[in-house]
């Protein structure tokens, strides 16, 4: 899965009507260095954070200026080396950035975390890695994952039309758990991106041209 385009709207209404959408042209092409690879992707503070095509890179699109910063994960998998979940899945998943209340993050696994779930801090400004956890987490035993205030929430498929969050690792304590038991409907059986808006504190789940909003109680 590869991108070279950003649409933007101006409301959540337009968004869900499909009007005034405004396309904004990342690069030319899908197979340069600054092409957009994965659905990981996330739009914070007038820029989009992406997985570089073809590396471990991370790139920072500045939609003010039309400018780029590459940042590197060290050691992280890519090109679907350590992609979410086993079977029949989206591709490309293997670098995962989310936003939370406490800034910009990078999920992904490396081999010397056996292929388990890293999770760094990034500076949003610079593309420089703040810290770094590691989990115990199998990263192709979820389907997706998301950050909400410095912790991390991982998915698994429950039947088609059911997902639960059943994971969570907390950053500022550095424990975790595997006995949530959060399940929630969707669309269809996979799931492309699942993201959480901090700004409306919100849970988006998109796949198959479907999005889903979820409301959040902690």
């Amino acid at each position: 899965m590869y991108g070279i385009t950003l649409r933007t709207y101006s409301s959540f209404q337009d968004f869900v009507m499909s009007t005034n959408h405004k396309d904004i042209s990342v690069t030319s092409s899908y197979t340069t260095t600054n092409s957009i690879q994965g659905p990981g992707t996330v739009l914070y503070n007038q820029s989009l954070y992406y997985n570089c095509y073809k590396s471990r890179n991370i790139c920072k699109f500045d939609l003010k200026t039309n400018t780029f910063l590459h940042g590197a994960l060290p050691d992280a998998g890519h090109d679907n080396k350590f992609p979410y979940c086993y079977y029949s899945c989206y591709t490309a998943t293997d670098i995962d950035l989310s936003v939370d209340e406490t800034g910009l993050w990078a999920i992904y696994a490396t081999e010397e975390n056996y292929g388990n779930i890293v999770i760094s801090k990034l500076n949003s400004v610079t593309l420089a890695i703040v810290q770094t956890w590691k989990t115990k987490l199998f990263k192709k035993s979820v389907t997706n994952a998301f950050m909400v205030c410095g912790v991390l929430y991982a998915t698994r498929y429950l039947s088609p039309k059911l997902e639960e969050v059943f994971y969570a690792f907390d950053t500022v304590t550095g424990h975790d758990t595997n006995t949530l038991s959060v399940p929630f409907e969707k669309i269809s059986s996979d799931i492309q991106n699942l993201h959480y808006n901090p700004t409306d504190q919100r849970l988006y789940l998109f796949n198959y041209a479907y999005m889903l909003a979820y409301e959040l109680t902690f």
